[in-house]
């Protein structure tokens, strides 16, 4: 199994830019895949304003500091408005491993 935790520049979730403090996805591929499964990766964000997220599915697109720009569905586990947490709920389109 290999992991990877990327930082993050930029972040929307739903068309709604969040202005971010800090931001990360982590990354995991599992022995014998090609890339993560549906699940296995997760975004973590401090918002520098409150930001009310709302709870359930959201569409995200991320860009990397290294300039790469990452999709995917994933679920909102926790927000207290400034600390959010999205785990994976499909395919992370854009990720090379």
């Amino acid at each position: 199994m290999r992991s990877t935790r990327m930082l993050v520049g930029r972040l929307t979730s739903d068309d709604d830019e969040l202005d971010v403090a800090y931001a990360d996805v982590f990354v995991v591929v599992r022995e014998g895949e090609t890339g993560p499964g549906a699940n296995d990766w997760e975004v973590t964000v401090t918002s520098q304003e409150p930001h009310r997220l709302e709870p359930g599915s959201h569409e995200l697109v991320f860009e990397t500091l290294e300039g790469e720009r990452l999709t995917g569905r994933a679920l909102l586990r926790f927000s207290d408005g400034h600390r959010h947490l999205f785990r994976g709920d499909g395919t992370l389109v854009g990720y090379t491993d």
